[in-house]
């Protein structure tokens, strides 16, 4: 397939379908309580907590786990109904749980591999990613040129409308 630009490559790529297909909510719905409760297991008999110890990856587990749901829900609604968007929220369903996941592993690591494990998750949501970043490139290029157009044409109509009142000959004083 060409990297064209196209209106809407979302749910149209047979690569995408992947993720309609694939059963995400079955691994991260065993996989994030099983952390967190490795987690409460490994905070046990302390008297550190994980919010004080790594405030940063709680915080980005909290709003990727929350993201997840609504995006799983979108899912399931948008199939139901046969929508357009299907892809979509599988897409962002199947990044935020990862990343919830991801970020729930980085709390059991040392601080530098705890960090670097970030690198291969963008890594793989970009590429898994990738016909829509492409489709959202396009789109706005389309934007872009719209409106720069709009802009040009009104600037050669004010331009125009200039140069008939110069070609006008002026009368004797």
């Amino acid at each position: 397939m060409t990297h064209a630009c196209m209106p809407c490559l979302i749910g149209r790529c047979s690569e995408q379908k992947f993720f309609s297909r694939m059963p995400y909510h079955a691994v991260f719905g065993f996989l994030i309580p099983l952390l967190v409760a490795v987690l409460r297991v490994n905070n046990q008999g302390t008297n550190r907590y994980s919010f004080q110890t790594h405030p940063a990856n709680l915080w980005v587990f909290l709003l990727a786990t929350l993201v997840y749901c609504f995006a799983f829900v979108a899912d399931i609604k948008s199939q139901h109904y046969n929508s357009n968007y299907a892809q979509l929220y599988s897409l962002v369903a199947v990044i935020s749980g990862s990343l919830s996941s991801v970020s729930l592993i980085s709390i059991f690591l040392p601080d530098l591999p705890g960090r670097l494990i970030f690198i291969p998750w963008a890594f793989v949501s970009t590429v898994a990613s990738r016909y829509f970043i492409i489709s959202l490139c396009c789109w706005l290029y389309q934007m872009i040129m719209k409106t720069f157009f709009h802009v040009f044409g009104i600037w050669n109509w004010f331009k125009a409308s200039g140069q008939i009142e110069l070609q006008q000959p002026r009368l004797p004083v």
